[in-house]
């Protein structure tokens, strides 16, 4: 890319055309009829090529509609866009899968797997199982009850100490060093998913029974079937995720609650109550010690040390305005990277609100463009340039733990606090994680669980993975309301999981680079660059790395971590 660079568009330069759907049914249609004639691999791989360009062409449109929109959600032509896609996509889907359905059916199949490997017909039969025309109108109905969700939430205003907050920027105030102030910011946040509580049950009724309509019409038993299919979990199944979140339980969730006693010794306080939780250092966690506006430059710098190259990718992406960083109104909440297929360009979305959690999300979504940017030559089928997104969340996760020694560049004599932090944090998401996955495993079992009974679901399977929270009679998160606040609940179903396989393989990379940083990063440069052409665990063990599901990993992780920490 930066040998490229005079070339580079800027992210304002590329237009935006809404693509025709009727077009795109031509193309499929004609393809389909070539792959089902074909005799010849040559014929067979010039037409589906000629079809992955109408397929990335659609996915780009599709991507630029979504930054632009959450670049700003209160312009009314992108939240249009954003109807015809959530409209459109799933008969796309449907014509791509009838596409590949001929790959599949071909006569000259075994030849066209020696000519393109095994994984996009893998790929493919999956795509199959789970698109279908009889379930159009429901897959329409889903994206647009997600885009309602987070577009709530990206309008949230908070009053707070006489200004309009956003849920990114409370995060200072609910981090503060000040008791009463934490515990203010905490019930003005409480209260604001109170006032909401009604809708968000009302959207998550609807999403559970139109997910589970979909998937009794597709042919499975219930919803947790047709997740697993949706997340691609070629070579690990519902029993097997099970045993990982009991081994969290049995080694992560004791030396959670012995946090948390340390830091009721540190904040000198009776009781530890949840508006405590975020404040882990009695002085206030460490924040970076430049200006939010320094990050990319800084950030720039060290991407620079750390892969020995300069340019390095972050400074050329954002020097051509393929991220917005910092949070503001009607910005869409959370983060994120996503590729613009047609470009091969990563695009980085965050808030950043002058926290640690700046530096470790700019990383995190740095290593998913890292990553996107290595593997766009690993596969000429764009279905299998991105693994699966467990796999996708370990060049994220791992960047973050890589970027360790340079912390000093962001926080200065606090780096070592942070990172203290950071480790802390990751130890704590575990159990939490898990949480919000057992929770999805019941309510998609029990689709007709009432509200009620879903908030009593949380509020039990929360004193399993988090012990140690005291809501002190909150009466939006004692019931049991805090997943509402967890997006990816209601936008996408058993992802959260794959954070926590990611962290376990990730910190085997973190606790090879304190002893070998340049095997640990050879591995992580062999992660990314295997793009999606192997399954979790085939990629996890060929890079040199151990399954996340193996106990004596968990028992061995648990142990490095406590002596890091000084537990």
């Amino acid at each position: 890319m930066s040998d490229d660079n005079m070339k580079m568009p800027s992210f304002s330069e590329i237009k935006y055309v809404r693509p025709s759907v009727q077009e795109f049914r031509e193309c499929a249609m004609s393809t389909r009829l070539k792959l089902m004639a074909a005799r010849d691999p040559e014929v067979v791989e010039a037409a589906i090529m000629s079809f992955e360009r109408e397929m990335s062409a659609f996915d780009t449109a599709c991507t630029i509609c979504m930054i632009r929109h959450d670049l700003d959600t209160a312009d009314q032509f992108w939240t249009d866009e954003i109807d015809f896609f959530d409209e459109n996509y799933p008969v796309v889907s449907e014509l791509s899968a009838g596409v590949y359905a001929a790959l599949l059916h071909s006569e000259i199949r075994p030849q066209l797997e020696e000519r393109f490997g095994p994984m996009i017909f893998r790929k493919t039969q999956n795509q199959r199982d789970i698109v279908s025309s009889e379930v159009l109108e429901e897959l329409g109905e889903e994206s647009s009850l997600e885009t309602e969700y987070s577009q709530i939430l990206s309008e949230a205003d908070i009053l707070f100490e006489g200004k309009h907050q956003t849920i990114s920027t409370m995060t200072p105030f609910l981090e503060s060093t000040d008791r009463e102030v934490r515990k203010k910011a905490h019930q003005a946040v409480s209260d604001y998913f109170m006032s909401n509580k009604e809708k968000f049950d009302e959207i998550y009724d609807k999403m559970v029974h139109i997910r589970t309509t979909i998937a009794k019409k597709l042919g499975f038993k219930d919803f947790v079937e047709l997740g697993y299919k949706r997340m691609e979990r070629y070579d690990y199944d519902p029993e097997k995720v099970k045993t990982f979140r009991d081994n969290i339980v049995k080694y992560i969730v004791p030396i959670t609650s012995e946090i948390r006693r340390l830091q009721k010794k540190r904040l000198d306080v009776d009781r530890l109550y949840y508006y405590d939780l975020p404040c882990l250092f009695v002085h206030g966690n460490p924040t970076p010690n430049i200006p939010k506006e320094e990050y990319f430059h800084t950030g720039c710098q060290m991407f620079a040390k750390m892969f020995s190259k300069e340019p390095s990718f972050f400074q050329v992406l954002g020097e051509h305005d393929f991220m917005d960083l910092f949070s503001r109104q009607n910005k869409a909440t959370g983060g994120y990277c996503a590729s613009l297929l047609d470009y091969g360009i990563p695009y980085i979305l965050m808030n950043a609100n002058e926290t640690s959690d700046d530096v470790a999300t700019m990383v995190h979504e740095s290593g998913h463009a890292y990553a996107a940017l290595r593997s766009i030559d690993s596969s000429q089928f764009i279905e299998c340039l991105s693994p699966t997104l467990e796999a996708c969340e370990i060049h994220s996760t791992a960047m973050e733990y890589l970027s360790y020694p340079y912390m000093e560049m962001f926080f200065g004599e606090a780096a070592d606090a942070y990172r203290e932090q950071h480790m802390t944090l990751a130890l704590l998401f575990l159990p939490y994680g898990c949480l919000v996955d057992e929770y999805q495993h019941e309510v998609y079992a029990n689709p007709d669980m009432t509200p009620q009974e879903r908030h009593a679901t949380w509020r039990r399977l929360e004193k399993k993975y988090q012990p140690d929270i005291d809501y002190d009679n909150d009466p939006f998160y004692e019931p049991g309301g805090a997943w509402m606040k967890k997006e990816h609940i209601f936008t996408s179903p058993f992802y959260y999981i794959d954070y926590c396989l990611a962290q376990v393989c990730a910190l085997q990379l973190w606790d090879l680079s304190r002893k070998n940083t340049k095997k640990a990063m050879t591995i992580y440069d062999h992660l990314c660059s295997a793009g999606g052409t192997k399954t979790l665990i085939d990629l996890v063990e060929s890079s040199g790395l151990e399954s996340p599901f193996s106990v004596d990993v968990m028992k061995k992780l648990a142990y490095q971590v406590c002596d890091y920490l000084n537990l």
